[in-house]
């Protein structure tokens, strides 16, 4: 027969076994905290991204030598910055929740892939955004490249920018390569634990290594984006600036 202290072991083996059991169900069930738009912002896709037709979404065609002005005000086109393998083109919003959680991610693949002969461009196409709000995404990024104020809506209509999830990639030829998103893991209305795409990496690599890309084009999840070029006009003129005078 078992003696009470035994049985004082075995039960508290039991309860010890089936919290923990219960615990750890209850960790892999958890659902990732989910992200939701700014109240005036409407998103440009909810959820995880769709793959694109990408003859319909632009793959191939070439995207002219643009004027563009950097946020201190010196004058650039869209052709200088390019790297030996091309330039990456990424869409930034500190105003939008998506924008700012791929931040870092896209602040290690810039450090990267600048060093592997991309040049890489940032844009602001948001008319609401302040100066220093542009500034303070550059300085929080610590990327390199040309961060641009005036020319972000003129470039971002070239492209057909929709989302302040979009990212693009063009050739050393300065034919588009890869458009859409950075990869699944933040949308607005879902967040994943870890993503299981890494579009904008794959296409990179791809690249790289001369082969064709496996998907040239995704919706990006993101805040909407009205990429008017006129809306340039409507940033203010830093100083050094001449341009859309």
């Amino acid at each position: 027969m078992k003696t009470l202290m035994q049985v004082c072991r075995a039960t508290v083996a039991s309860i010890f076994f089936t919290v923990m059991f219960w615990g750890l169900l209850s960790l892999a069930g958890a659902e990732p905290e989910k992200i939701s738009p700014p109240a005036n912002r409407v998103p440009a896709v909810w959820l995880s991204p769709r793959i694109l037709d990408p003859a319909e979404a632009g793959i191939g065609k070439l995207v002219p030598d643009l004027e563009l002005q950097s946020i201190e005000g010196q004058s650039h086109r869209l052709h200088g910055p390019a790297g030996r393998r091309g330039t990456v083109i990424v869409v930034r919003d500190p105003g939008c929740p998506v924008s700012r959680r791929y931040g870092p991610r896209i602040s290690k693949l810039a450090r990267q892939f600048s060093a592997d002969g991309y040049g890489f461009v940032f844009i602001y196409p948001n008319e609401e955004l302040q100066n220093e709000q542009r500034t303070q995404d550059a300085e929080h990024l610590d990327a390199p490249g040309l961060y641009v104020d005036r020319g972000s809506f003129a470039l971002g209509d070239a492209l057909g920018v929709n989302s302040t999830g979009d990212v693009f990639i063009l050739d050393a030829d300065h034919r588009l390569r890869y458009r859409g998103a950075v990869d699944d893991q933040y949308g607005l209305g879902y967040t994943r634990d870890f993503p299981t795409q890494h579009y904008l990496r794959n296409a990179l690599e791809s690249l790289r290594q001369g082969r064709e890309v496996e998907t040239p084009a995704t919706a990006a999840p993101g805040c909407y984006i009205d990429a008017d070029p006129a809306k340039d006009r409507l940033l203010p003129q830093l100083p050094g600036g001449q341009m859309f005078s």
